[in-house]
């Protein structure tokens, strides 16, 4: 069993590391979890320092790592003891696993994980432990975990005000159509739905619509080419209608309030108003879509682009395009407030008969509180007043 190297698991509370507002404005955000160290009978523990550092790069990986963050380190055994910030479990001897319970302090400046095919911004947990037995190769045992930092705006912050008042936006095209795309809010999420609805309306006669679509558009601005310097990646996620053939095309519908006009020229005359809705089927985050990240070795930004392609009355199509800001953030669940239950706090007294006073009128030296006999209450005189 001495030469059993034993195994390091980091369990952790929660997969991501969520922190509320700006780089500059955002407060410290509390990792915290578990490690579990599996030997089949119980060993003593010299040291156990669990590391939050940048996640180093990866052989026949041509991302190169930028992140700019320094490595935080937090002690859970030092010396043999447990540190006041970590709690140690009894050892299991049924799963023959020790057990700590540890915290560790991010601050809230810390960039956002992100990931491009030529760069990336990524964070790993890792742990080391060290037995006592130092003359043995297997006295060190390192465990890594990864995880993922993400950014929300505060609560009745004006980031969170603008992010979530509703996208209404409209622009006029020379004077013969005004597109205008409205949605329930300018966040988008990851791996769901977004509903979106756009708007043409003439302003003039002669104009026919070919095809109408909605743009979810990624833009990266990084270090992807040490010669080239900083350059800008786009992604797309959209979703089309083919309004020539009047039928449903990946989600999208056309409504009109009267039966839409034919013609002998191709497409739909828009001699009424022309209303597209539907949903965009948004990717997760980090494999095909990144967060929005503001500041930082990589920046991300999002846009949604409304797109309807038209003929004039001479034959030349147009491609009329009006775009607006969004917001990509992570859905997480609203901060509340943990408070403890009465059954775990274990700070209740039972106090019986008698005994109840004495515990609420103790005074500082230990004496018993004054009795409240009539022979004890004196009377004090009050000029001006009658007893």
């Amino acid at each position: 069993m001495l030469f059993a190297k034993g195994r390091l698991h980091i369990i952790l509370d929660a997969p991501d590391v969520v922190v509320y507002g700006s780089p500059r404005e955002a407060r410290s955000a509390i990792i915290s979890g578990r490690i579990i160290y599996a030997t089949r009978a119980p060993r003593a523990v010299a040291s156990l320092v669990v590391r939050f550092r940048p996640k180093q790069e990866e052989l026949f990986n041509p991302a190169m790592s930028v992140a700019n963050q320094e490595e935080i380190s937090s002690i859970v055994v030092k010396d043999g003891h447990v540190s006041a910030s970590a709690a140690a479990l009894p050892f299991d001897e049924l799963a023959g696993q020790q057990e700590w319970r540890f915290s560790i302090s991010i601050p809230g400046s810390v960039g956002e994980t992100v990931f491009t095919p030529s760069a990336f911004v990524a964070y790993e947990l890792a742990a080391e432990l060290r037995t006592s037995l130092a003359w043995s190769p297997f006295a060190r045992v390192c465990g890594t975990v990864p995880v993922a930092v993400k950014r929300v705006p505060a609560e009745e912050s004006l980031w969170a005000a603008l992010a979530a008042e509703p996208l209404d936006v409209a622009a006029d095209w020379r004077g013969q159509l005004e597109l205008s795309a409205r949605a329930a809010s300018r966040i988008v999420h990851d791996a769901q739905a977004y509903h979106v609805t756009g708007v043409i309306r003439p302003l003039a006669k002669g104009v026919r619509l070919l095809r109408a679509a909605f743009e979810l558009r990624e833009a990266v601005d990084g270090p992807f080419d040490c010669h080239d310097g900083p350059r800008t990646h786009v992604t797309r996620c959209s979703h089309e209608l083919c309004v020539s053939a009047l039928g449903t095309c990946q989600g999208m519908q056309m409504r009109t309030a009267f039966a839409p006009t034919m013609g002998p020229g191709p497409g739909v005359a828009v001699d009424q108003e022309i209303q597209v809705a539907g949903t965009l089927s948004v990717p997760s985050a980090y494999s095909h879509v990144q967060y929005d990240v503001s500041a930082g070795p990589i920046r991300v930004s999002h846009e949604l682009v409304f797109v309807a392609q038209v003929v004039e009355e001479t034959g030349e199509v147009h491609s009329v395009r009006l775009s607006t800001g969004v917001y990509m953030l992570p859905s997480v669940a609203p901060l509340a407030v943990d408070l403890p239950r009465y059954e775990h706090v274990a700070k209740d007294v039972l106090l019986v008969g008698s005994d109840v006073g004495a515990a609420l009128w103790t005074c500082r030296d230990g004496t018993p509180p004054p009795a409240y006999s009539p022979e004890s209450c004196a009377v004090v005189a009050v000029p001006g007043c009658s007893v």
